[in-house]
């Protein structure tokens, strides 16, 4: 009996031995998946982490230009025109005797912009049926008025409109009284015809009535109002449509291409934020 039970320990002795083997494996094979899982959670926490971190930038930017563009648009003011008082008063005449006519032309619209409380930008648009002379006794003014509102000048009933683009201004120097000498450029449109165009102006900014004051000039040639141009002069049918004369003749006949505007624009009190 002894010598069987020696014999089946020494038979189970194999089998006890593998079985630890067996457990000593599934354990580590149970730390080393745990190690795994362990590691997948730390992944994913650190992901959600990122996301949530790129979630708060995108917000924080967001705000960020939102608040920007709230404070640019805080810094743009409207600039409302008094029709009433701004005047344009234009002025042209003979190129080789000194005689000249001057008259008025009226406001139409205004949207003008003040921004960063330096810069005007904007839009001025001029009613050219509007056109008067203040220089010429009333039995003469309305022959030279007539003859301005023709196809031989500004064909005011096909082109009823004229008008100032603003698209920069920039300070020059700032006077002793407060006001700006300003350069202000832009594009003026006349008959359809739009041309670059430069010009001064004394500008009240920091007051509660804005102000601009000062002359603009213009080539009238440019915008196709041809009559009796010193450029026609050598061709005396295009001078005078059916001219028989000399040349010398001519001479006092001819009219400025220069043509300036004196302008004084007001505002109406205060601005209007945008």
């Amino acid at each position: 009996m002894k010598k069987i039970l020696l014999t089946l320990c020494v038979m189970m002795m194999p089998l006890m031995t593998q079985t630890i083997n067996d457990t000593d494996e599934a354990k580590r094979e149970i730390r080393e998946s745990m190690r795994e899982q362990e590691q997948m959670l730390q992944e994913q926490e650190w992901k959600q982490d990122r996301s949530v971190e790129r979630i708060i930038n995108l917000n924080v930017e967001a705000r960020k230009a939102k608040q920007g563009r709230r404070t640019k648009a805080n810094t743009n003011s409207s600039i409302i025109l008094n029709k009433r008082v701004s005047t344009l008063e234009w002025k042209g005449g003979l190129k080789f005797l000194n005689k000249n006519h001057n008259g008025n032309l009226k406001i139409k619209a205004g949207s003008l912009f003040l921004e960063d409380k330096t810069k005007i930008t904007g839009t001025i648009t001029v009613n050219m049926l509007s056109i008067s002379n203040i220089d010429l006794p009333d039995s003469k003014k309305e022959y030279l008025i007539g003859h301005l509102r023709s196809e031989d000048f500004f064909h005011v009933e096909r082109f009823p409109i004229a008008s100032l683009k603003i698209n920069n201004s920039k300070i020059l120097e700032k006077q002793s009284n407060g006001k700006y000498n300003m350069e202000v450029s832009g594009d003026l449109t006349i008959k359809s015809i739009t041309k670059s165009i430069t010009f001064m102006a004394i500008v009240d900014l920091d007051s509660d009535v804005k102000s601009a004051t000062g002359t603009m000039q213009f080539n009238r040639a440019d915008f196709g109002v041809q009559y009796r141009t010193e450029m026609h002069l050598d061709d005396a049918k295009s001078f005078w449509n059916s001219a028989t004369t000399t040349k010398e003749a001519l001479k006092d006949k001819v009219i400025k291409d220069e043509i300036n505007i004196k302008f004084n624009i007001v505002s109406m009190p205060g601005l209007l934020e945008k």
